[in-house]
């Protein structure tokens, strides 16, 4: 135990001096985070030098530990060929931050190098063979290695996206690491303690410069960094034999990250969007929209993650999984109950239920319109907005009308989809569709989709409509968040009306 706080120790003091020198170099490269006054809102360009440091850092006091006479050497050598492949995979996940820091990469090339970081460990020996659930067993088979890569992906994004505030993932990543560190030596898996304490000495030296203010970020090299290494060592401390996973306790440890991933994606397919598409619903961000300060959300989130840790750690202690998973469900219900987090994306699944049960029970000559109405984030009344809309859409034969608002600066998010039956029969040439952003004093404030059936007015006349209609939204929107009454100039939307002579297919 005094080898391990001596490595805890070290990589603290190593982070604390690494971490100002990582800021100059990442200041000189270019490679800082830009305000851009919607989703980034501090107030200057801010170094993303978190990866290098932390990982320099760990890897440098779990070396000594490795190199020094000390108790635990023979464990560290014994795993030698292991934290070797860890390595490997932190340095290419950490290459893949930087690239995708300084914008070089999209979101599938971004994935693609993390799917080859997690095959690195899986490479080195890092498979789930099985994973066992109270009595009960499941033998992977040839889904071993797609198993533990999707563990590993998931702990890698979950831990990515919940990096949106100062000092956020450092404190969740601080305590998980501790946690873990317990959970190694609750297991006699020494090595992975080793690994575990390094990465919460660097991650308590990194905070000293992250708290709020923070003058430095982790960066995505940091955060998936911290997720890669925090997903591997979840495996390392779950195993119950060769291969054989007690996935309870790891899952319950990680409840907040992947709850909030979850969440976002829930969020973003039933609204229609990309799932890489960036907004300001996630927990730190609602946490935020209720009035509470910085330091009272790092306080809330640390908290539950406490819970879920402890719930965790007293599972492998009793070698009961049942408190594992009733203190994870406890901490979601409270969020969601308490409406803190979860809330409108239960709504949502609610809604998509209830538009599905209708849709399968009505008759065959129900024309009732299909609603859904959820508010995401923040509190000014777009449903009046809404409900105008929907209100002038009979005299443009409309058929499907989708509000989604995003915007983070205002921290406003809004969800509305309004759908009823068409005529099937008709051939495709006769719909129409537009997609327009709505832009208010220069911003994006979200998009508005429509489709409609032709009748007997051509379709270019339904677009000048249409574009009318957005325009009166434009103007009712700016006089909602409080701009004043602006002259918008909405982009051209996209039309398609096919086959039909005179008309293009794309305006």
């Amino acid at each position: 135990m005094m080898t391990l706080l001596w490595i805890l120790a070290g990589s603290w003091a190593l982070c604390l001096a690494v971490t100002p020198f990582a800021r100059q170099l990442a200041l000189r490269c270019g490679l800082v985070d830009l305000p851009d006054g919607r989703r980034k809102i501090h107030a200057r360009p801010i170094a993303r030098a978190g990866g290098l440091a932390v990982l320099l850092s760990a890897t440098l006091a779990v070396g000594l530990g490795l190199l020094l006479p000390n108790p635990l050497q023979p464990f560290l050598l014994d795993q030698a060929h292991d934290l070797f492949g860890l390595l490997m995979a932190a340095t290419v996940i950490v290459i893949v931050g930087m690239a995708d820091d300084y914008g070089l990469l999209r979101g599938r090339h971004k994935l693609l190098g993390q799917l080859i970081a997690a095959l690195i460990l899986v490479q080195f020996g890092l498979v789930v063979s099985s994973v066992r659930l109270f009595n009960w067993q499941l033998d992977l088979g040839p889904l071993a290695i797609p198993f533990t890569c999707l563990w590993l992906l998931g702990a890698i994004n979950s831990l990515n996206l919940i990096d949106g505030m100062d000092g956020l993932l450092g404190s969740v990543g601080l305590i998980l690491s501790v946690a873990l560190a317990a959970l190694a030596v609750l297991m006699g898996n020494w090595a992975a303690a080793c690994v575990a304490v390094a990465l919460a000495g660097a991650l308590l030296g990194f905070l000293r410069y992250n708290l709020p203010p923070a003058s430095v970020f982790l960066g995505d090299a940091g955060s998936m960094l911290i997720g890669l290494v925090i997903g591997a060592l979840a495996i390392k401390a779950a195993l119950k034999g060769p291969a054989t996973a007690a996935m309870a306790a790891p899952t319950a440890l990680l409840t907040i990250p992947f709850l909030d991933t979850a969440a976002a994606i829930i969020r973003r397919k039933l609204t229609g969007q990309s799932i890489y598409t960036t907004d300001r619903g996630h927990l730190h961000h609602c946490l935020l929209g209720r009035g509470f300060s910085n330091h009272y959300v790092l306080l809330v989130v640390a908290v539950c993650c406490l819970l879920t840790v402890t719930g965790a750690l007293v599972s492998v202690a009793l070698e009961t999984e049942l408190i594992a998973l009733l203190t994870a469900a406890a901490v979601i219900g409270m969020l969601v109950v308490t409406q803190l987090f979860g809330h409108a994306e239960l709504l949502l699944i609610r809604k998509r239920f209830s538009v599905l049960a209708r849709s399968f029970l009505r008759g065959p000559h129900d024309d009732v319109p299909r609603q859904t109405e959820v508010r995401l984030q923040g509190s000014l009344d777009w449903a009046e907005l809404w409900n105008d809309l929907i209100a002038r859409s009979p005299w443009l034969n409309i058929k499907m009308l989708r509000l989604n608002v995003n915007a983070p600066a205002l921290r406003e998010g809004y969800h509305a989809h309004w759908e009823c039956d068409h005529d099937t029969s008709a051939e495709d040439n006769r719909v129409w569709r537009a997609d327009v952003p709505l832009i208010v004093n220069g911003s994006v404030l979200g998009r508005l989709e429509i489709m409609g059936q032709s009748d007997d007015e051509p379709a270019w006349k339904k677009v000048a409509c249409v574009m009318e209609l957005v325009e009166s939204f434009e103007i009712a929107a700016s006089d909602l968040i409080g701009i004043g009454p602006v002259t918008p100039q909405p982009a051209p939307p996209r039309v398609t009306k096919n086959e039909q002579p005179g008309v293009a297919a794309k305006v």
